[in-house]
């Protein structure tokens, strides 16, 4: 048997069905019009979340492709179809399919989004460019992605740290998401660049939103949302996938510019850092209003 983990396994959990308030679902589909639209393509799909969260305010008998390069997330994504009310009438339709080359006819679709991919690819103009390619002329092309930089600055119920350790938290993150786009594996903080890039391939009426739901935890740990978190953050612990494992985190930080000696200095404080929260995760002591920032960037063919 193959155990081979999927792509974006760590992210993909039950946690992620709580990332939007279903309000801002709603809003959003009327900002895009999704009542007249229909045909929607989710690109990098995974387990279909943004497919099945837009599909029902689409138009009756509506038509839903997701792509993704795993088959183990198509396969889960077409799973889902099962749990559907009787009453839904859109038709789903999930394969395999390469981001730079989707498997549809030039102007064929309505609306065409991706959420979270463009941070993992090495030319993610090239990406909305296809996304482009496939919808129709007045047709919305959506990029759902975010600038990660931010949380080192994020304060939480922690002992707060002096502004000389926050400016060095600031300059490590700085440095492993420059890493990460000099080897060519994404940039992590690309929602910034979205809007400049729907310029440059000649989208129109460009839009900026942000969504509205920080990925908080704040005792009593009594949900199922807030019992996700923890434990996914737990589990993220006590594999050191907090951001990545050392090995990791250091390639990722000395192809950003950084040195050994300086990144070893941040992991001691770190690692010290990451068992005070393990401590107050496990007895219902952290406080956290969740940081983030996730840009909705729409833009008309």
């Amino acid at each position: 048997m193959d155990n081979k983990k999927a792509h974006s396994h760590e992210y993909l959990g039950e946690a992620r069905d709580f990332w939007w308030n279903e309000d801002y679902i709603r809003l959003l589909s009327n900002r895009l019009n999704l009542k007249h639209c229909n045909t929607l393509v989710d690109v990098g799909c995974g387990k279909g979340y943004m497919a099945y969260k837009l599909a029902p305010y689409l138009n009756r008998n509506a038509t839903v492709y997701g792509f993704d390069l795993e088959q183990k997330w198509i396969n889960e994504a077409q799973a889902r179809q099962k749990n559907l009310p009787n009453q839904n009438v859109v038709q789903y339709v999930f394969q395999v399919g390469d981001a730079r080359n989707i498997p549809l006819a030039s102007s064929r679709t309505d609306v065409t989004l991706c959420q979270t991919l463009l941070i993992h690819v090495d030319n993610p103009k090239s990406v909305l460019s296809e996304m482009t390619r496939i919808t129709r002329d007045g047709g919305w092309v959506v990029a759902i992605e975010p600038n990660n930089a931010i949380n080192a600055l994020v304060a939480d119920s922690l002992p707060e740290e002096d502004i000389e350790r926050k400016v060095e938290l600031v300059e490590v993150q700085l440095r492993i998401e420059r890493g990460k786009q000099v080897l060519g594996e994404g940039y992590n903080s690309v929602g910034d660049l979205v809007p400049q890039m729907f310029t440059e391939i000649g989208l129109k009426d460009i839009q900026v939103w942000i969504a509205d739901k920080p990925l908080y935890i704040i005792p009593p740990y009594d949900t199922r949302e807030k019992q996700l978190r923890v434990q996914e953050t737990l589990g993220w612990l006590e594999q050191e996938k907090v951001y990545l494992d050392y090995k990791g985190q250091l390639r990722y930080y000395l192809s950003g510019g950084g040195t050994e000696e300086r990144f070893e200095h941040y992991w001691t404080i770190n690692q010290a850092k990451m068992k005070r929260l393990k401590a107050a995760l496990e007895t219902e002591a952290y406080v956290s209003a969740g940081g983030g920032l996730m840009y909705i960037v729409a833009g008309r063919k």
